[in-house]
């Protein structure tokens, strides 16, 4: 299976969710304090991005229930965690604007396993630079951004790919 989604979320305007524009792409600086932002994990206990991914190669897909395109992504990333996380990688879900329960509900309903996050009042997608949604970023194992993009694509899959290419547990994995 591929892990390549020509989307561009359609969703209507929503408070805090802004236009693409602006902004460079994050410096090492923005990396190390994105990390640390403080964000609720599913169960609504506190957790930064960094302790999720805890040095593993990761793509963090910025997402929220009602944007259509992020909600088709959802079951190809869940696969693609299944795919990396014996590689030594990780997928982790960042929902934006929303509450804990409600994601933690929505997640559910729809056997996801991978780690979600809540950044409600949109601090870790500033950082980051993260204007639409859906939004993917990679981090290499040492916390650096090395690919921001929209919606999941093969560019995404070939950064991630990259960065588990240099992890010593990525020893013959391939991405399907």
């Amino acid at each position: 299976m591929a892990f390549v989604l020509p989307l561009a979320c359609a969703a209507p305007a929503r408070e805090g969710v802004r236009a693409k524009g602006g902004g460079d792409a994050p410096t090492s600086a923005d990396s190390a304090a994105a990390s640390s932002v403080s964000l609720r994990d599913s169960d609504g206990r506190g957790a930064t991005l960094s302790s999720v991914i805890g040095g593993r190669p990761s793509l963090v897909s910025f997402w929220a229930p009602w944007c259509e395109a992020c909600v088709r992504e959802l079951p190809v990333l869940e696969n693609l965690s299944r795919a990396v996380a014996p590689c030594g990688g990780a997928v982790v879900g960042v929902a934006v604007g929303e509450k804990p329960d409600a994601i933690a509900s929505f997640a559910r309903a729809r056997a996801l396993t991978y780690p979600q996050l809540t950044d409600e009042p949109f601090v870790l997608a500033d950082a980051l630079g993260q204007r639409r949604i859906p939004a993917t970023v990679v981090f290499d194992r040492a916390g650096r951004v090395v690919f921001t993009g929209e919606a999941l694509d093969a560019r995404a899959t070939a950064a991630l790919s990259r960065a588990l290419g240099d992890a010593p547990a990525a020893t013959a994995c391939a991405l399907p």
